[in-house]
Parts: C-alpha cells; sequence; structure tokens
C-alpha cells in the first residue's frame, strides 16, 4: 500500500463518484488521488468509471479519457507517450511506474488505484514537485564531459 506524505492535519477522504456512460459494456473504475494544495478542502480519493472500450490501453489513455469527457480539472503531467520521459511517472496499483507504459488491465481487479509519486511533495493532484529531483540531478551532471574546447558550430562526428 502507498503511504503519502500528506499535508499536515490533513486525512484522504472520500471523493466524488463519476459514473460511466450509459450503454457503457466495458467498464474499469480508476480511484484518482486528488488534491489542490491551494485550496482548503483535504485530499480525497475520486472515483471514475471508465468505458474503456472508449479509451486506449494504457493507464495514461485512461487518464486523458478521463480528464477529456469527465472531469477536465484532473491534473497530471505527460510528454512523450513512450516511456523515454518520465514526466507521466506516478502510483499505479501500489507500483511506482509510468502511465505510459503501463496497461490497466496489468492492474488486477476492478479497481485501478493511481496516487501521485509517495516520496515527492504534491503540487496538484498527480503532479508531484520536481525542484529536489532537478537540483540532485544537476549535482551528479549525467551526461558525457568533453575534455577538447568546444567548437564554433557544430560538434562533427567522423565515421570511425
Amino acid at each position: 500500500m502507498v503511504e503519502l506524505a500528506l499535508p499536515k492535519n490533513s486525512r484522504v477522504q472520500k471523493g466524488q463518484h463519476h459514473p460511466a456512460p450509459a450503454g457503457a459494456k466495458k467498464v474499469k473504475t480508476f480511484k484518482v488521488y486528488r488534491y489542490d494544495p491551494e485550496g482548503t478542502e483535504n485530499p480525497r480519493w475520486d472515483t471514475y468509471d471508465v468505458d474503456v472500450e472508449a479509451c486506449g490501453p494504457m493507464v495514461l489513455d485512461a487518464l486523458i479519457y478521463i480528464k477529456n469527457t469527465m472531469d477536465p480539472t484532473l491534473a497530471f503531467r505527460r510528454s512523450c507517450r513512450e516511456g523515454v520521459c518520465g514526466s507521466c511517472a506516478m502510483n499505479i496499483g501500489g507500483r511506482n511506474t509510468l502511465a505510459c507504459t503501463h496497461g490497466w488491465e496489468e492492474v488486477p481487479g476492478q479497481t485501478c488505484t493511481i496516487s501521485p509519486l509517495p516520496h515527492m511533495p504534491v503540487i496538484k493532484d498527480l503532479v508531484p514537485d520536481m525542484t529536489l529531483f532537478y537540483a540532485q540531478y544537476a549535482s551528479i551532471e549525467p551526461w558525457l564531459h568533453t575534455k577538447t574546447p568546444e567548437p564554433q558550430g557544430e560538434w562533427l562526428q567522423t565515421p570511425a
């Protein structure tokens, strides 16, 4: 189970329920952590019954479907949709993973629980504060360093 670092004096409450559209045949429930630190409400778990035949196979597809058709206030990050950038990292079904590479069918049971990364402060809903991450990333300089002076134009690579 995920242990979130909650705001001071708060408890996660039951939130709103958003039912699937009428006539939906294949429905999966997504339980999503919602929190707005600028508001006065405690964090909550909203549930969305999604017609999964109307969205793609990944959790990110379901979140985009929820934002586009059910709840435009839902906040989350996404960028490349190919598992490269890491912007859609979140906790899905108790596991820290990327929403763009994790299929909703991979989460057992009828309910898929989605929360922000548990080790980071929350900016809003599923969006974590990346300030400390970027500071640590810059401190280790995980890129190639050269011993030659930088050229005036582009770096040229020989076939050898």
